[in-house]
């Protein structure tokens, strides 16, 4: 919806006005900036106007009395239902907002007014009368909030980039993230020194001078499962309302549609919601890119959908132009996430504006809570392998195939990449399977890569140390991985790239298999309900069964990705050989230059699939070279425009 920024215990407007102006991409339809002289809060605001596109929906906003006022980014979906509710309480609204309810419920209700709300959301409230700041993410993370204590106070904002370029927090690299093994980092990391990340289902407030972190929310502990008709009966009717709730607004609505049965289950609930012919967009590969990926045709499936739905759709392309985009990407990221997905959601969302339609539904979500993922299963499968095939067989097989080729020279061989991938995790401990499937770089391939591996020894990094621990809860295998899924990779990565790549152009996206009463519904799920033989997100599929065309409902997980492959072998070579060469890992000094290079050869010719990697180390540097080098040259050359308007 927005992009908010703002200062406590010092605040300066010229300053809280450079932050606002670098968020000018997520909110194209206005900006606001209040700070009042004398007080030691300002508040910055940039408007995608969603709901009430007058000018009374503009913020900050307070309430009528001036006590209160707040800066909020996302939507909350029952915010009638709450108003309502306040409404009989004797409370008069000005506007057709969900700001001015939540800073009505906030007033109502203080801190209890969270658990009233189902949305997506990350907002202040600043209370003059008590001088102290209340701040808030929704449940599941979709929203974003960074946040950082300096000398004179806290500053915060809906991206990293506001917070380095308010001039109060240096731009230094976190050691910890650029030695992370995945290609993301977990919660409060954001991979800059001093700047944190609100985890989701968090409050941060400040009062005094001192800042506190507190959890609102977390995933329920089951206390017992559901049955299969409870179960089934349950999703029936909260998918349904779930799609509606967040259909709520005051312009166009569209989907993000892959064909798969997430994103096809959203689409056909939302035909319920509309007399209007839904609007959908897909991706697709060059045909030139097809063999190297050796994945099934997601393009194909999301036309089968849109025209079972009567869906008025569009198909783009991922020509060679998009690789252009990477560094425009890692700029609108600002956190080291590196996921090529996000060029994806770029450029869709980047249709969509053009199409004039503003959000955009996902499938995003049910994977991680219901048990879709690949790995999910390959780490079952891994058990049993390591339960019923004696080591020496396993390390026979492990040698055997250590020198078969994953592509030729025309197109990727996919079996043999997986079997390669499987038997890289397949003999581990059952949590070091689960987080090394996550394209992670594993210990030995850490040793050969990092330079300074001793100084930072892989099993003292603090993401892992972190993400062990995370793993190392009651539950079985399976609900231990998906709460990990769900609490870590999905709003550190996933929902991450998507709210940025798709902000990047004045977009939101919104997620209602996140409703949290979905969410929690799949918790109360048992192993077999989730995984039942070779289907995952069984009783998901068993309930969109009756609701999308029955090739939709039996096709297997296929994720939502670019041609990595292709890219990294054509389109990429030049820049990989520009900024992953010798010299250039020699200047950096982090990477071993030959290590980086025998990477690159072998996946070249074919010999091991290293793809993901090589893209991450590409990322990487860039990263680097966009915040961190030379004191963040692009940063300050964005700070020095805005201060010049």
């Amino acid at each position: 919806m927005c992009g908010i920024t703002g200062m406590v215990g010092h605040a300066d407007p010229r300053t809280v006005l450079g932050m606002t102006r670098l968020l000018a991409h997520r909110g194209p339809d206005g900006e606001g900036v209040h700070c009042p002289p004398g007080e030691p809060f300002g508040f910055g605001h940039r408007r995608l106007a969603i709901l009430d596109l007058s000018p009374a929906g503009a913020q900050p906003m307070s309430t009528p009395d001036g006590r209160f006022w707040a800066t909020y980014n996302g939507e909350v979906f029952n915010f009638r239902d709450i108003r309502a509710e306040l409404e009989s309480r004797g409370e008069r609204f000005r506007t057709r907002t969900d700001t001015e309810v939540l800073l009505a419920a906030y007033a109502a209700w203080g801190r209890d007014c969270l658990h009233r709300l189902n949305g997506m959301f990350a907002f202040a409230i600043w209370d003059r009368a008590e001088r102290r700041l209340f701040a808030a993410r929704d449940r599941l993370g979709v929203k974003p909030l960074y946040y950082a204590e300096h000398p004179r106070g806290l500053v915060f904002a809906s991206e990293l980039k506001a917070i380095l370029g308010s001039g109060l927090i240096a731009a230094e690299a976190d050691p910890q993230v650029t030695h992370n093994p995945w290609h993301y980092p977990s919660s409060p990391r954001t991979g800059f020194v001093g700047i944190v990340k609100l985890p989701p289902g968090h409050v941060l407030e400040w009062h005094d001078g001192r800042a506190a972190v507190s959890t609102w929310w977390s995933i329920p502990e089951a206390s017992e499962r559901m049955g299969d008709v409870e179960a089934r009966r349950a999703l029936e009717e909260t998918l349904p309302d779930a799609v509606r709730l967040q259909m709520v607004s005051d312009v166009p609505v569209g989907a993000l549609l892959s064909g798969g049965l997430d994103s096809t289950t959203v689409v056909s609930l939302m035909t319920r919601f509309t007399e209007e012919p839904v609007r959908t967009l897909a991706v697709s590969f060059r045909d030139a890119d097809v063999p190297f990926e050796r994945m099934p045709d997601d393009a194909g499936f999301a036309r089968t959908a849109a025209g079972a739905f009567g869906c008025r759709h569009t198909t783009i392309e991922l020509d060679p132009g998009a690789v252009d985009l990477l560094p425009r990407l890692v700029w609108h990221l600002d956190e080291p996430i590196f996921d090529p997905a996000a060029i994806n959601t770029y450029l869709i969302a980047s249709e969509a504006r053009r199409q004039s339609v503003p959000v955009l539904l996902s499938g995003v979500g049910a994977d991680e809570a219901f048990g879709g993922y690949r790995k999910h299963r390959a780490c079952l499968l891994a058990e049993r392998y390591r339960a019923w095939t004696p080591s020496p067989v396993r390390g026979a097989f492990e040698r055997a195939a250590r020198p078969l080729p994953v592509a030729t020279s025309s197109g990727g061989l996919r079996s043999l990449r997986w079997l390669k991938r499987f038997l890289t995790i397949a003999s581990l401990a059952s949590v070091d399977a689960f987080l090394q499937s996550d394209l992670s770089v594993g210990p030995a391939a850490y040793a050969q890569i990092y330079t300074d591996a001793a100084a930072f020894p892989y099993d003292d990094l603090e993401e892992v140390t972190a993400r062990r621990r995370r793993m190392a809860v009651g539950g079985t295998y399976l609900d231990r991985m998906c709460r990990f899924d769900t609490a870590v990779y999905l709003p550190d990565h996933n929902l991450a790239y998507t709210d940025k790549a798709s902000m990047a152009v004045g977009v939101e996206t919104r997620p209602p298999l996140l409703d949290h009463r979905v969410v929690e519904i799949a918790f109360r799920l048992a192993d077999e309900q989730r995984i039942r033989g070779s289907k995952q997100k069984a009783l998901l599929r068993e309930v969109a069964s009756a609701w999308i065309p029955p090739e939709i409902a039996r096709r297997p997980k296929a994720s939502f990705a670019a041609p990595l492959r292709a890219w990294i072998r054509r389109d990429l070579v030049e820049m990989i050989d520009d900024l992953l060469s010798e010299t250039a890992m020699r200047r950096r000094g982090l990477y071993d230059p030959r290590a980086v290079r025998s990477l690159i050869e072998e996946d070249r010719r074919g010999r091991d699939d290293h793809a993901h990697l090589i893209w991450n180390l590409l990322n990487r540097e860039i990263w680097l070279q966009t915040f961190i080098d030379a004191g963040g040259k692009a940063l300050t050359e964005a700070r020095a425009a805005t201060q010049s308007l």
